[in-house]
């Protein structure tokens, strides 16, 4: 049997697994049929994974490099609050890693400038490279925001980032010149000689063509840009004797929805003329985190993660590191947010737009309580009886999922928009995600091995089935993740020994 010696990684942001499916199965994407031995796929292992909760760009990418789940690599999104100042010297510190819609436009440069979001993971998670490394293995990550452990790192610039995310007209970079500018770089090193061990090739294009232009866009570009990138990729990597004994993952990290971009369903805390959530909090005489900086002198913070919102809440009579009292601090929040969604009590606009309001009890059950429904007037019930009560949700293992997000830098409240009905946290877009709903959580997770013979697709897949399967019952009976590359291609290579 041939074993694979080298691994590339080709991660595409933001691919619904129904598109990427579609689009092999009917020839629209033959240089992805190449890799994975045509469009039935006779050299690859398909997995259903889905993405992790909230279904949003850098904690699913962090489970994705690391192989662990959010309670246990730290980056419960997008926006999150740390309250022991875990990077900061102690002091308590709102993190904004997203070029997008964010209130710490420096965090989302210093991802590329200062390796940030690598900082910000646990010491105590390993990454794919730091794996590597161990076994003296070299690896190369180009645009990842997750880079630790690897020997080259070549971040997009901070120019590149600034076109592609706010220019426009003739200052502005269309996501397919991004993403090309990616694969020129990855290829100009090969050219000098470098032969890593391990590759991450990110395409980060497709997750933003979709946000501007909406998840029905995504087949299209998929078709036209991704394609036939990966098309350049494959050549060059044959050119320089690497396709051979080269084993591929294709992943991506969460999907998309279709969202209603406008202000009414995109919800945010626009101070000081549109507070919209800040109107819960000020009525509640809470001093929320709305401007840049003041953290941690204010009473709560928000993390806007698209499908879902993180609300921490600081002990009124302690600190930021002290456990908020489930009586005096959390249930008067909880209770402010029901009303505003069953009556439209503090802000009209904000009626009737949550699927679920989830709280906590960290006072009595620690850091890692798991989450309940609350059903108003401190009633509240197990989450797996509210959605088997609600089977109209249709969210994919979220119970699981919500169970390994739950952790000292999760929320003490979750707020689930709804979804299906447009609503999100953050800026007006036309696409979404980091919900539970499947199209935003279904992603692609695809092992192949285009230069194995029979034996070796069988091992493959024999492999890949047999470590999933067993991690997944050996969690919960949870549903196969993108945390599941990791363990995955650690067994594939032999690295567990």
């Amino acid at each position: 049997m041939q074993s694979p010696h080298s691994l590339i990684i080709i991660d595409i942001d933001g691919l619904r697994r129904d598109v990427f499916l579609q689009a092999l199965a009917v020839g629209e994407v033959p240089n992805i049929a190449r890799m994975v031995g045509g469009r039935e796929g006779t050299r690859a292992c398909h997995v259903e994974a889905v993405s992790t909760a909230p279904a949003i760009t850098f904690t699913a990418q962090a489970s994705i490099v690391t192989g662990q789940h959010p309670c246990e690599h730290g980056i419960p999104g997008n926006e999150s609050f740390d309250r022991f100042g875990r990077i900061s010297n102690g002091r308590p510190r709102h993190f904004g890693f997203d070029v997008g819609d964010t209130l710490a436009v420096d965090d989302a440069v210093a991802v590329f400038t200062d390796a940030l979001a690598s900082r910000f993971l646990h010491s105590t998670t390993p990454t794919l490279y730091e794996r590597a490394a161990a076994r003296d293995l070299p690896s190369a990550v180009f645009y990842h925001m997750y880079a630790r452990g690897a020997d080259v790192w070549q971040p997009p610039s901070v120019l590149d980032i600034a076109r592609f995310t706010k220019g426009r007209g003739i200052l502005g970079m269309e996501a397919g010149q991004y993403d090309a500018g990616m694969l020129q770089r990855l290829i100009r090193e090969l050219e000098k000689g470098y032969r890593p061990a391990v590759l991450m090739a990110y395409f980060m294009g497709l997750d933003h063509h979709s946000h501007v232009h909406g998840p029905d866009s995504q087949a299209e570009y998929l078709h036209e840009v991704i394609d036939a990138q990966i098309g350049l990729l494959l050549d060059a990597l044959a050119r320089h004797g690497m396709l051979d004994g080269a084993l591929f993952v294709l992943v991506s990290d969460h999907g998309q929805i279709d969202a209603v971009p406008d202000d009414r369903h995109s919800l945010r805390m626009g101070f000081p003329f549109d507070l919209e959530l800040g109107h819960v909090f000020n009525a509640l005489g809470l001093d929320v985190h709305d401007i840049p900086g003041e953290d941690p002198n204010c009473d709560a913070v928000m993390g806007l993660n698209g499908g879902l919102a993180h609300v921490y809440l600081q002990r009124r009579d302690g600190r930021w590191a002290d456990r908020p009292r489930y009586t005096e601090d959390i249930l008067p929040v909880a209770e402010a947010f029901h009303e505003m969604n069953v009556q439209g009590r503090y802000a009209e606009e904000l009626h009737a737009t949550l699927d679920a309001i989830l709280i906590r009890n960290v006072e009595s059950d620690g850091w890692h309580a798991a989450y309940q429904a609350y059903l108003g007037k401190g009633e509240t019930q197990t989450l797996s009886d509210y959605l088997t009560a609600r089977p109209e949700l249709g969210y994919v293992d979220a119970v699981n999922r919500l169970r390994l997000l739950a952790s000292e830098s999760s929320g003490d409240l979750l707020l689930v928009a709804k979804g299906r009905e447009g609503y999100y946290f953050g800026g007006p877009a036309r696409g979404v995600h980091g919900g539970l709903l499947p199209g935003e959580s279904e992603t692609v997770l695809t092992f192949a091995y285009p230069g194995g013979n029979a034996n070796s697709v069988v091992w493959l897949r024999e492999t890949v089935n047999g470590v999933i399967t067993d991690r997944c019952a050996n969690e919960g009976n949870r549903q196969a993740s993108v945390a599941d590359m990791v363990p995955t291609v650690s067994t594939l290579f032999r690295w567990t020994d």
